[in-house]
């Protein structure tokens, strides 16, 4: 065959490859998403959005990235390595505060679940009566500080009412708890038992703050680097995680037992039994009486100023007069959540 020949039948092969190739078949955006803390079933639904391939629906290749804590986390942000990120609310408004600029873009979880989290063969404690001289381990400058300190001041208590028992990292947290060095600690009623009941073969206890004294704070949230959403094309790819990301939360909801499985693939150190009473509880807290009816992660002024007010009377936080510098609920998407689909 000739060299010309040769050359006629490359380009017809690549002709038909060209035509049978899928319409609309375009490069994804890549798109950095960064946890909290390391998986927990909290996070389940983010991974059934990429599993599902909601994420890909609106052109977006998301890389999900565990997390070692609300405030490193939220420093990620305020410096754009991790530009759009999930961290304790709360822990967002002190770095607002402080000069980050940083916002919340979609309230997840709209009502704290801080418990004191016990062996169950020591509940302790349980309720208001035994607080005073529990002994409690926490780490240095935990996230959970703020709420405790708010709670303890409702209660007409102080946090030195209380034996802190400070320790290096979570696990060591954990360990005294197991240890019986500490009645309790401070976590997330829905993950933190769950997972410590799971790793020891201990069973767990909680009890809620909420439940104890009726106090509770607006608690996870997607923020984002203000001066990252002022470039067209970021904001563009933000709306497009929002509003699938908002999808994989509704799937998740509608599909519970298919949601613990996509997780365990992402957390293989869970089982089935943990995953579930994990999701479950998340998708427990995800509205206040404000919020119902809304879009999911939308809040309501009412709970920020609500949680500011708290924070501000009880844990010494500077309040802002104006609640927009913590949250805005424009790049949210409406039911079914396909806005951006591409």
């Amino acid at each position: 065959m000739k060299r010309r020949d040769i050359m006629l039948s490359l380009m017809a092969a690549a002709a038909v490859v060209a035509l049978t190739a899928p319409a609309g078949a375009q490069a994804l955006d890549k798109f950095t998403f960064r946890l909290n803390w390391t998986l927990y079933g909290e996070h389940a639904p983010f991974f059934v959005a990429r599993d599902k391939g909601f994420y890909k629906d609106v052109g977006l290749d998301v890389d999900i990235l565990e997390g070692s804590g609300s405030t490193t986390v939220a420093q990620l942000t305020a410096n754009a390595t991790n530009p759009v990120s999930y961290v304790d609310a709360a822990t967002m408004m002190r770095g607002i505060n402080a000069g980050m600029p940083i916002k919340a873009v979609g309230v997840t979880l709209q009502q704290s679940p801080m418990s004191f989290i016990y062996r169950a063969d020591n509940p302790r404690p349980s309720k208001i009566s035994e607080i005073k001289d529990s002994r409690i381990a926490i780490t240095a400058g935990d996230a959970s500080l703020a709420i405790f300190t708010a709670f303890m001041g409702k209660l007409n208590m102080k946090v030195s009412d209380v034996k802190l028992i400070t320790v290096a990292n979570p696990a060591a947290k954990e360990q005294a708890v197991l240890g019986g060095q500490a009645d309790a600690l401070l976590g997330y009623f829905m993950d933190q038992g769950p997972r410590m009941q799971l790793k020891s073969g201990v069973k767990m206890g909680w009890s809620r703050l909420t439940d104890m004294a009726g106090i509770t704070t607006l608690s996870s949230a997607i923020i984002v680097n203000n001066d990252w959403t002022k470039d067209p094309k970021n904001l563009d790819q933000l709306k497009r995680f929002l509003a699938a990301s908002q999808r994989g939360w509704e799937y998740t909801r509608q599909n519970v037992d298919e949601a613990a499985a996509i997780f365990i693939k992402a957390a293989p150190s869970f089982n089935t039994e943990i995953a579930l009473l994990e999701i479950n509880g998340t998708l427990s807290i995800t509205n206040t009486t404000h919020t119902q009816g809304k879009p999911l992660f939308w809040s309501a002024k009412e709970d920020w100023q609500e949680s500011q007010d708290l924070l501000e009377k009880y844990a010494g936080l500077t309040a802002q007069p104006d609640l927009g510098k913590y949250y805005t609920n424009e790049y949210l998407a409406q039911p079914p959540y396909t806005a951006g689909k591409k």
